[in-house]
C-alpha cells in the first residue's frame, strides 16, 4: 500500500516515460517500424524494471474496469438471469466482429488467389508449354504478393487482437477486484483465497491469447466453403471429397471438446484443492514448522497432486491426440484425393494436384488454429462460468444504515438485531440492543467464544442481518482483532489512505507507544515490515494495527481487544492517553477483557451466547476498581529529530540467461531414453512426409514426362505399385505420429510432476528466513500459475514447434536436393532467421521475465487485499486499494503489450524474409528452366509456400512457449534455495528423548539475518527440569525470538542443550515434534476439526472429546454439525481468536511432550476461562517443563521462576519472590506497573 506521498512519486515518475506506440503514428504501427527503434534502444541503453511503466491509453486499467463494470451493473439490473458472456460481448463490441471479418475476408482471399496463380503458373512447365517467360513472372509476382498481403494482415490482426484480448483480462480482472473490496468477509471466505488466486493466476490469463484465437474458428469454416465451391468449378468432385475429409475431421471436435470439458472439470476440482492448501501452508509456514507437520502436509498435496496428474495426463492425451490428427489431416486429403483420381482413370493434371496440395496445407494450418480457438474456447467457458458465479455471489442483507430520528447524538443504535455469518448458520448474535451515543466510550466484554466481534462485524455489515434494525451516523475507523499488517513501511502502514500530517502522525506514535520501537530500526519508520509484518513482534503488530485507526479522523472508533497482545505497562499506557484522553470527545466501541478499563467506560454491554447478559454502569456489574495511575514514559529519541532514509525493498529476482530452460525441462524426465526416443520420432515422421510428398512428385513425373524415364523403371512403377507404395508412406506416416503423440505426452506429463515436486520440497522446507524474504504472491504465483502453464500449455505449444521445426527442416532438405543453385539462398535465409533472433530474442527474454515480476504484486496485492478486507471497507479505503491495484494492472499491462509488439514486430519481418524465399524459388525457377520436370517444380514451389505459411504460425507459438519456458526458468530458480533438512542428524536420540526436560541456553546470540542486528544477545540460562518457567518483558524484547532459536526456526551463534544433547546435532523433525507448542498467532487450517488436531491420526474420537473437555471446547465442538468432522471455514474464521488458542492448546495436550512453550497462550481469552486454563495446564502438565511467554503477570506469578528479557538480554532471572525483593529490578517495576492496572495484587505474593 502506498502512502500519499509515495503515490505522487509514483505518478510524476511514470509521467515521464511514456509507452513508445503512443508516439508512432499508422503506418509505423502497420508495417511495424517503432518496434525496431525500442529494440535498438534496449539493445543501447538495456532494459530495467523501470522502464516502459505506463500502459497505452486503452489499456489502462481504471478504463477498461469501468466500462466492463458499466455493463455487468446494467446487466445485473436489468435481467432477472444476467449473462457474463453478455456483458463480455458488448463490451468487445461490433469493431471486434467487424475486424475479425474483414481479416478472415483477406486471408481467405489472399490464401486462394496463391493457389489460383500457383496453377496458373506450373502451366509454363508442363510438356504443352501454354504461357510465355513474361506471363510466368506475373504469375510468380501474384503468388508472392498474396503471400505479402496475408504476412501484413495476419500481424496487424494478431496484434491488434491480443490489445483486444489484454483489454478483456484487465477488465475482468478489475471488475473481480472490485467485487472483492464490496464484498461481505464471509462471502469471500465461502468462494475461498485459492479460488479467487486461481481465477487471477490461471483462468484470467487465458483472455490474453483466446480472442486472438476466436475468429479462426468460422474463419476455417469460410475457407472450407470456398474451397469446396472452388472445387466443383473446376469440375473435380475429387478435391471436394479431400475437402469434406478436412470437414469430418473438424464436425469431430465436438466429440473432443466434450471429452476435454469433462476431465477439464475434473483437473480445475483437484488443481483448486491443491492451491487452497498450498495457500494454507505458505501462509502459516511458521506453525508447520513449529509442529513438524511438513510430513501430514507433504502427504495431502503428493495425494490431491496424483490426482490432478492423472486427469491432467488424460487431458493431454485428448488434446494432442486431436493435434496429432490435425498436423497430418491435410496429407489425408491429399491421399483421398489421389486414390480417386487413380481409381477412376482421371490423369494426373500436375496444375490442379499441386493446387490442391496447397489449399490443403492452408486449409491444415486454418484447422488447427480452429482446434487451438475449440481448446481455448472449452476453458474459456469454464473460466466465463467461474467468474460469473463469483461475480453473483449473494451479498444481500437486511440493513438500515440510517440515523434514527428522535435519537439525540446516538452514533450507533440496534433494535431486536440478529446476524448470521451465513445464512445457512446459526446465528451469531441475537436479539441485540445496543446504543452507542457521541462522545462515549462503551465496553463489551464476554466469555470467549460469546459474540463480541461478531457484535462489530455485523456495526461493519460483515455479517447477514436477518432480523431487526441497525443504524449508524458518521464516519467509522476500526482496528481488528488480528493486526492487518501489509508489506510496506511502518508509516505507510499507520497513514494508508489518509493524508499525511507531520504533527498528528508524531502525536499518534507516541499515544500508541511506538516511538521507543521505532527509534531502535535503523531505518525508523522507513523501516519495510515484510508481508504480514514478519518483521515485528505481535505487539508492535498490535500497535501499529490500533495505530492506523487513530490516525484517522472518525467519528466511531471500533476497537476490537487491541490491547491483548501488549505488555501490561504499554496497555495502560495507551488505554489512558489514546482511548480516555486522545479520544475522549470521539464514540469508542471497545472490546476487552481488562476489568480495570471496564470502570472507566460510559456503559459496559456483557455477551453470553450471542445475547447481551448485561448492560448498564460497571458499578452495578462489580465494585469500583481503583483509579488508572498515569503511565511514565521511556525516554526515547523523538522521531522529529532523526530523518531516515527509506529502506529499499527488495525486488523479485528476474532470473538469467545461465540456464538453458529447454534442456531442464526436457531433462527433467525420469529417464533420458525417452526423450532421445521423442527426438527420433519426431525426424522419422518428417522423413516418411517428405517421402510421401517426393514419391508423389516422382508419380506425377512418370506420368507427364515418361520420356525421361526407362521403359523398365515405367513398368515397374506401374498405376497400382504406386498406389501401394503411396499408401504405405502414408500409414506409416500416421502410426508415427500417433506413436510420437503417445510418447511426448508420457514425457512432458513426468518433467511436469519433477518440476513441481521439486518446487514443492523446495518451499516446504525452506528456511524461514526464505519466507521472511518473498512475498507470498510471488511463491503461489510459481505453484499456481508456472505449474499450470508447466502442466497444460507447454507440452501443446511444445509439441506444435517441433512439428513445424521439423516441417522447416524437411523443406530446406527438400528444395535443396530438388534445385541444388537454392542451398546458397537457404543459408542465406538461415543466416537472416539467426540474426533476427539475436537481435530480438535478448530484448524479448528480458521483456517477458520482467513482465512475470510484475505480475507477482498482483496477487500479492488481492492476498493483502482478503486479508484486511474489513479494516478497508471499515476505512473506506476501497478506492485507495483500487487505485493500487490498477496501477499494478497498468504496470504489467505496459511491459506486456511491448513484449507482443516486439514479438509480432519480429515475426513480421521474419514472414518477410520466407516471402523473399519463396520469390527467389519462384524466379530461380523461371530463370534456370530447363530440364525440371513439372512435378519437381510444383514440390518445390509448395514446399516453399508451406514454409511461409508454416513459419508464420510456427513464430507465433514459438514465441508463446518461449515466454512460457519463463515459467520453468521461475520454478527451477528455487533449485538453488537452502532447505532445512528435517532428518540429517549428528545424534540420533532415542525415541524417550527428551525424558527430562532440561534446558540450558549458553552463550546464545540470534539475528534474522546476517545484515539485521541480533534480537538475542549472549543469553545465558539453564532451566531444570519440570520447571514453570515465565517469561516476560517489553513488547520487542525478544520474548518469541528465544522461542524461535529453541526450535532451531532461525541460525543461531551458542549452544543449546535439551537434556545434555546440542539440539544443532538433532534432526530438526525430531527436535520440533518432541516438544509441544501454542503460537502466538493461534492458526487452525482448512480442513475438518479432526485433521486440525491430530493431522498424523494418533489419537482416538474419546481422547479428542476429553481434551476438548478439559479446555472447555467441547460444548461449542459437539453443537457443529458433524462435530469432530465439521469442516473449518478458511483460516478458521468460523471460531474466534480465543476460540482458536484452545484449540491450539489442545494440540499441545495431546503431544504429552516434556517440554511445553505457551506463547501469549490466552491472550485473547476472558479472564474466567484464562483462569479455567491456569489450572488445566498446572494440572496436565504439572510434570513438563513450560515455557510461557504472558504480558498477564497473573498468569506467569505461579511459576517457579521468571525469565526477565530486555533488548535480547536475560536482565533477571530468579523465582517471583527473589525478583520481588528487588525494588529497583526489572521485574518489581513491571508488577508495580500491573497493580496499579489491574484488580489483583500481585505484590502480596
Amino acid at each position: 500500500m502506498d502512502s500519499p506521498r509515495t503515490k505522487k512519486i509514483i505518478i510524476n515518475k511514470t509521467s515521464k516515460n511514456g509507452h513508445p506506440k503512443e508516439e508512432a503514428n499508422f503506418l509505423s504501427h502497420f508495417l511495424f517500424c517503432w518496434q525496431l527503434k525500442t529494440v535498438l534502444k534496449c539493445w543501447k541503453n538495456g532494459v530495467t524494471d523501470d522502464n516502459f511503466t505506463t500502459p497505452i491509453r486503452d489499456h489502462e486499467s481504471q478504463l477498461v474496469g469501468d466500462r466492463l463494470e458499466a455493463l455487468w451493473n446494467k446487466e445485473n439490473i436489468s435481467r432477472k438471469k444476467p449473462s457474463f458472456t453478455r456483458a463480455l460481448a458488448q463490451f468487445l463490441g461490433i469493431k471486434y466482429v467487424l475486424f475479425g471479418l474483414l481479416f478472415s475476408i483477406v486471408d481467405t482471399l489472399s490464401m486462394f488467389l496463391q493457389s489460383l496463380y500457383l496453377g496458373k503458373l506450373l502451366e509454363y512447365f508442363s510438356e504443352n508449354k501454354k504461357l510465355t517467360a513474361k506471363e510466368a513472372y506475373i504469375y510468380g509476382l501474384a503468388v508472392v504478393l498474396s503471400i505479402l498481403l496475408r504476412v501484413i494482415s495476419f500481424q496487424f490482426h494478431y496484434l491488434e487482437i491480443f490489445s483486444t484480448g489484454l483489454k478483456v483480462r484487465t477488465s475482468c480482472c478489475s471488475l473481480i477486484y472490485r467485487k472483492i473490496i464490496t464484498s461481505k468477509f464471509a462471502t469471500i471466505q465461502k468462494n475461498s483465497l485459492a479460488h479467487i488466486l486461481n481465477l487471477f493466476s490461471t483462468d484470467l490469463d487465458k483472455f490474453e491469447t483466446v480472442f486472438c484465437y476466436f475468429h479462426r474458428m468460422w474463419s476455417a469454416i469460410l475457407k472450407i466453403i470456398v474451397a469446396t465451391l472452388l472445387f466443383l468449378s473446376l469440375s473435380s468432385y475429387q478435391g471436394a471429397v479431400g475437402v469434406g475429409i478436412i470437414v469430418i475431421f473438424s464436425l469431430s471436435q465436438h466429440f473432443f471438446f466434450t471429452r476435454a470439458a469433462a476431465r477439464r472439470e475434473k483437473v480445475t476440482k483437484e488443481r483448486d484443492s491443491r492451491i487452497h492448501i498450498m495457500n494454507d501452508i505458505i501462509f502459516r509456514m511458521r506453525e508447520i514448522k513449529t509442529y513438524a507437520w511438513e510430513t501430514p502436509f507433504a502427504e495431502l498435496i503428493n495425494k490431491i497432486r496424483r490426482c490432478e496428474v492423472t486427469h491432467m495426463r488424460k487431458l493431454n492425451h485428448i488434446w494432442n491426440e486431436n493435434n496429432t490428427i490435425a498436423a497430418y489431416i491435410h496429407k489425408i486429403s491429399i491421399y483421398v484425393f489421389i486414390i480417386l483420381l487413380a481409381t477412376t482413370g482421371t490423369p494426373l493434371n500436375p496444375q490442379l494436384i499441386f493446387m490442391s496440395v496447397n489449399i490443403y496445407n492452408l486449409l491444415k494450418i486454418s484447422v488447427q488454429h480452429s482446434i487451438i480457438a475449440v481448446n481455448l474456447m472449452s476453458d474459456l467457458k469454464e473460466c466465463i462460468t467461474r467468474i460469473e458465479t463469483f461475480l453473483l455471489s449473494d451479498d444481500e442483507s437486511r440493513v438500515d444504515t440510517e440515523k434514527i430520528e428522535g435519537i439525540a447524538c446516538c452514533k450507533i443504535y440496534a433494535h431486536n438485531l440478529t446476524a448470521k455469518w451465513n445464512p445457512s448458520q446459526n446465528a451469531a448474535i441475537k436479539d441485540i440492543n445496543f446504543i452507542l451515543s457521541g462522545g462515549q466510550l462503551v465496553a463489551v466484554t464476554g466469555n470467549t467464544g460469546s459474540g463480541k466481534s461478531s457484535l462489530l462485524q455485523t456495526i461493519l455489515q460483515e455479517l447477514f442481518i436477518v432480523d431487526g434494525i441497525l443504524s449508524q451516523d458518521g464516519l467509522i475507523s476500526y482496528a481488528s482483532q488480528n493486526p492487518w499488517i501489509f508489506s510496506a513501511t511502518i508509516q505507510e502502514n499507520i497513514i494508508f489512505n489518509e493524508t499525511f500530517n507531520q504533527n498528528k502522525y508524531l502525536n499518534v506514535l507516541k499515544i500508541c507507544a511506538l516511538e521507543y520501537d521505532i527509534s531502535l530500526f535503523s531505518h525508523g519508520d522507513q523501516t519495510l515490515v515484510g508481508e504480514r509484518g514478519a518483521m515485528l513482534s505481535g505487539g508492535q503488530k498490535a500497535r501499529i494495527n490500533l495505530a492506523r485507526a487513530i490516525y484517522k479522523d472518525a467519528d466511531i472508533y471500533l476497537l476490537d481487544n487491541p490491547l491483548a497482545a501488549m505488555d501490561v505497562s504499554v496497555a495502560q499506557q495507551i488505554f489512558t492517553q489514546c482511548i480516555l484522553q486522545y479520544l475522549k470527545t470521539k464514540s469508542v466501541l471497545l472490546i476487552t477483557h481488562n476489568l480495570k478499563f471496564l470502570n472507566y467506560s460510559d456503559k459496559v454491554y456483557v455477551l453470553e451466547d450471542g445475547k447481551i447478559k448485561f448492560f448498564g454502569k460497571y458499578e452495578t456489574l462489580e465494585e469500583t476498581p481503583n483509579s488508572i495511575q498515569e503511565y511514565n514514559n521511556k525516554t526515547v529519541t523523538k522521531l522529529s529529530e532523526k530523518n531516515y532514509k527509506a529502506q529499499i525493498e527488495t525486488k523479485e529476482h528476474r532470473g538469467s540467461h545461465k540456464v538453458n530452460t529447454y534442456t531442464t525441462y526436457l531433462f527433467a524426465n525420469k529417464s533420458k531414453f525417452f526423450v532421445y526416443l521423442q527426438f527420433f520420432l519426431f525426424i522419422l515422421t518428417q522423413v516418411f512426409i517428405n517421402g510421401s510428398d517426393a514419391f508423389l512428385s516422382f508419380w506425377i513425373n512418370l506420368r507427364q514426362n515418361p520420356t525421361s524415364f526407362n521403359t523398365t523403371l515405367l513398368q515397374y512403377f506401374s498405376e497400382v505399385k504406386c498406389l501401394y507404395i503411396y499408401s504405405g508412406f502414408i500409414l506409416i506416416m500416421v502410426f508415427l505420429f500417433h506413436v510420437g503423440s503417445l510418447n511426448f505426452v508420457e514425457c512432458c506429463n513426468n518433467c511436469s510432476v519433477k518440476l513441481h515436486d521439486t518446487l514443492f520440497n523446495k518451499i516446504l522446507y525452506g528456511t524461514m528466513n526464505f519466507f521472511d524474504n518473498h512475498a507470498s504472491g510471488r511463491i503461489i504465483n510459481r505453484i499456481s500459475g508456472d505449474i499450470n502453464t508447466i502442466d497444460e500449455i507447454i507440452p501443446k505449444n511444445m509439441y506444435q514447434v517441433a512439428r513445424h521445426v521439423c516441417s522447416m527442416l524437411g523443406v530446406y532438405v527438400v528444395v535443396s536436393a530438388i534445385n541444388y543453385y537454392m542451398i546458397l539462398p537457404t543459408l542465406i535465409l538461415s543466416g537472416i532467421f539467426y540474426y533476427c533472433l539475436q537481435a530480438f530474442r535478448p530484448v524479448l527474454n528480458s521483456l517477458k521475465k520482467i513482465a512475470a515480476t510484475r505480475k507477482s504484486p498482483i496477487y500479492s496485492h488481492v492476498v493483502t487485499t482478503i486479508d484486511g478486507l474489513t479494516t478497508i471497507k471499515a476505512s473506506k479505503a476501497q478506492k485507495h486499494s483500487l487505485s493500487k491495484f490498477e496501477r499494478h494492472q497498468d504496470s504489467y499491462n505496459s511491459i506486456k503489450y511491448l513484449h507482443q509488439a516486439l514479438d509480432s514486430s519480429y515475426a513480421f519481418w521474419t514472414e518477410f524474409t520466407c516471402m523473399l524465399y519463396v520469390a527467389v524459388v519462384i524466379f530461380f525457377l523461371i530463370i534456370f528452366k530447363k530440364s525440371d520436370m513439372v512435378g519437381n517444380v510444383g514440390l518445390s514451389i509448395t514446399q516453399s509456400l508451406l514454409l511461409t505459411s508454416s513459419i508464420q504460425y510456427m513464430i507465433r507459438i514459438y514465441g508463446d512457449l518461449d515466454t512460457q519456458m519463463t515459467s520453468v526458468e521461475r520454478v527451477v530458480e528455487y533449485d538453488d534455495l537452502t532447505i532445512e533438512d528435517i532428518n540429517k542428524s549428528e545424534v540420533n536420540p532415542p525415541t524417550t528423548w527428551p525424558a527430562e526436560g532440561k534446558i540450558l541456553f549458553q552463550s546464545v546470540s540470534m539475528r534474522y539475518s546476517p545484515e539485521k542486528p541480533y534480537i538475542l544477545r549472549n543469553v545465558d540460562v539453564e532451566i531444570h527440569s519440570g520447571e514453570k518457567i515465565g517469561i516476560v518483558g517489553r513488547t520487542g524484547a525478544g520474548k518469541s525470538s528465544l522461542i524461535n532459536a529453541l526450535f532451531h526456526l532461525y541460525e543461531y551463534e551458542g549452544t543449546i542443550l535439551i537434556d545434555n544433547v546440542d539440539i544443532k546435532m538433532v534432526p530438526l523433525g525430531t527436535l520440533r515434534s518432541r516438544m509441544a507448542t501454542v503460537p502466538q498467532d493461534p492458526v487452525l487450517f482448512s480442513g475438518t476439526i479432526r485433521e486440525n488436531l491430530d493431522p498424523f491420526k494418533e489419537f482416538t474420537d474419546c481422547q479428542l472429546w476429553n481434551v476438548l473437555e478439559e479446555v472447555n471446547l467441547k460444548h461449542i465442538v459437539s453443537n457443529l454439525p458433524s462435530g469432530l468432522s465439521s469442516s473449518l471455514s478458511e483460516a478458521g474464521v468460523n471460531f474466534s481468536t480465543g476460540q482458536k488458542q484452545l484449540m491450539c492448546l489442545v494440540r499441545a495436550i495431546l503431544k504429552k511432550s516434556t517440554i511445553i512453550v505457551l506463547d501469549e497462550a490466552t491472550a485473547f481469552l476472558d479472564l474466567d476461562t484464562d483462569k479455567l486454563i491456569q489450572a488445566t495446564i498446572q494440572k496436565i502438565f504439572h510434570k513438563a517443563t513450560v515455557l510461557r511467554i504472558a504480558h498477564r503477570l497473573d498468569s506467569v506469578m505461579h511459576s517457579d521462576k521468571i525469565l526477565v528479557l530486555d533488548d535480547g538480554c536475560v536482565v533477571e532471572f530468579g523465582t517471583p519472590n527473589e525478583l520481588l525483593q528487588n525494588v529497583d529490578g526489572y521485574f518489581y517495576k513491571y508488577v508495580h506497573e500491573y497493580e496499579n492496572s489491574s484488580l489483583n495484587n500481585q505484590t502480596s505474593i
